[in-house]
């Protein structure tokens, strides 16, 4: 048989640590197990001789929840009572969470002592918080994800109504032929003010994800030392940019203008972070080999794969940021600048999702600042998409059918194909179109034609078209970016693709990098 103190001796050797104290300021101990030490890194000495109070050893943030329990059940007249899980700091400094039960003893109707046990749950509670933490991960990401499909949509529309604002200008400014003064200034303010809403809407498609790019094989370093200069030009006076660029970084898919707005947007903030107080920006480049996990724990596209990716660091000496501000840093609309509109931050995700990268954030309040943006290595190399050279005087022939579902698009367009010289047919759907390809096939030198429409796509009448003729000049249109199926058409020839909105010179240019 196993004797009362043996079996006390190996319950004390276990997890659970037993307490009894006094009812009086800061809870003295009368009497705890030897195991104490696992927990709380002191000796059961320590506590009952007093010169450890357990009192004292609860985190700051927690005393006065334990403190009111306590409060409580002496109110209530309870017999025992659980606290809520709570954390002390531990001998070593590291911080431990605590399940403890307590019972209440008394002497007449007065509590003299406290008894109970406590149980180290850290693990539970660490386990705990990183699910609630990929909660809430996973929550920020539907939500920026909802966002973008709104920002794009929204992007899409504006683009379609700018594509005609900026059309209808353009031929004024040709109809009239030499307009006066006053006429002029109207038309060239019209252009202005429709070029400004056309930029804002390129920031909505970044931040959404579906911005236009140009891609080709870039080196980061040398486009930061190229881009010095403008760099500079960005920030306070007061401010030190330090530049530490890795050499020989391997090559990443990236449009080039996209990568400056990143950087510009970012050293922007950078500078706002400094004040009026003299500071650091730094602007590092660099290679590192990333795990899946780690690519879990960041901003970034989905299911990103374990590899080799090239980073850009933007990093300050300022304010910092605080939690409740990081917790919303990528959300549109959301700044902390008072003449901000909050997309800035928005159209860095957009663009770095765009780019199946990921992005980091290093901060504390009046610890400074550190954005890492990671982009994939490749060793191939990407061709830009088509050339933007036109020549003037330009003239063709014969008729274009221009498919859109937008009408003020299917007005401007027919206009514009009219001042370069050819005939325009209209249809507004997919369906409308291959029925008006079938009966004016031989006359059709061109297909302008809109990749998001009803009843029938644009890549769905595409490939009917292609099934009919293949090799018939075909010019796709999009608000949106559809880089991915931009790379399909064109390594089909005979395509090019016209993003909108656009002007009388970008619709020449896609014609003619298709008619020759």
């Amino acid at each position: 048989m196993i004797s009362s103190n043996e079996k006390l001796a190996v319950f004390q050797r276990g997890p659970v640590v037993l307490f009894q104290w006094h009812n009086a300021e800061g809870w003295p101990v009368h009497w705890c197990s030897p195991n104490v030490k696992d927990i709380c890194g002191y000796n059961a000495e320590d506590f009952m001789s007093g010169t450890v109070a357990y009192a004292g050893l609860i985190h700051p943030d927690d005393i006065d929840q334990v403190t009111q329990e306590v409060t409580d059940a002496l109110a209530k007249n309870l017999d025992s009572f659980e606290h809520e899980p709570y954390r002390i700091i531990h001998r070593d400094k590291s911080v431990r969470w605590l399940h403890d039960v307590t019972h209440l003893l008394r002497k007449g109707d007065e509590v003299t002592h406290f008894v109970g046990y406590v149980v180290d749950i850290t693990s539970r509670m660490n386990v705990m918080q990183r699910s609630i933490d990929l909660e809430k991960q996973l929550l920020h990401a539907q939500k920026l994800e909802s966002l973008g499909v709104l920002a794009g949509g929204v992007a899409h529309d504006f683009n379609n109504l700018l594509t005609g604002i900026l059309g209808e200008a353009t031929l004024a400014r040709l109809e009239y032929g030499t307009p006066n003064g006053e006429t002029l200034r109207n038309i060239d303010q019209i252009e202005l003010l429709a070029m400004r809403a056309a930029e804002l809407t390129r920031q909505l498609l970044a931040y959404s994800g579906k911005g236009r790019f140009v891609v080709q094989p870039l080196d980061l370093s040398e486009l930061m030392r190229e881009i010095t200069s403008m760099l500079n030009v960005a920030i306070s006076k007061k401010a030190a940019l330090e530049l530490h660029l890795s050499d020989d970084l391997p090559a990443i898919a990236a449009d080039q203008a996209q990568i400056q707005q990143i950087a510009m947007n970012l050293l922007t903030n950078a500078s706002d972070a400094l004040g009026e107080e003299q500071g650091v920006i730094r602007i590092k480049t660099g290679r590192e080999t990333v795990s899946a996990d780690t690519l879990r724990e960041v901003y970034g596209a989905k299911d990103l794969p374990s590899g080799v990716y090239v980073t850009l660091e933007v990093s300050d000496n300022g304010c910092g940021i605080s939690a409740e501000t990081r917790k919303r840093l990528f959300d549109p609309f959301f700044t902390t600048k008072a003449t901000g509109r909050g997309l800035g931050m928005s159209a860095v995700l957009g663009i770095v999702l765009g780019h199946q990268g990921a992005i980091r954030v290093y901060s504390e309040p009046g610890q400074g600042t550190a954005f890492k943006l990671l982009f994939p290595a490749i060793e191939d190399t990407a061709i830009a998409l088509r050339s933007s050279e036109t020549k003037k005087q330009w003239k063709g022939t014969g008729t274009v059918l221009v498919v859109d579902d937008e009408p003020s698009v299917l007005s401007v367009a027919t206009r514009m194909l009219t001042h370069l010289g050819f005939e325009a047919i209209v249809a507004s759907n997919g369906q409308e179109a291959l029925a008006m390809y079938q009966q004016h096939s031989d006359d059709i030198v061109l297909v302008l034609l809109d990749m998001m429409m009803p009843v029938m796509n644009g890549r769905e009448t595409l490939a009917a078209l292609r099934r009919i003729t293949p090799d018939l000049p075909i010019v796709m249109s999009s608000g949106f970016n559809e880089q991915e199926a931009i790379s399909r058409i064109a390594a089909r020839g005979m395509t090019s693709f016209l993003q909108k909105p656009y002007e009388l010179e970008d619709l020449e240019a896609a014609v003619r990098a298709v008619i020759h």
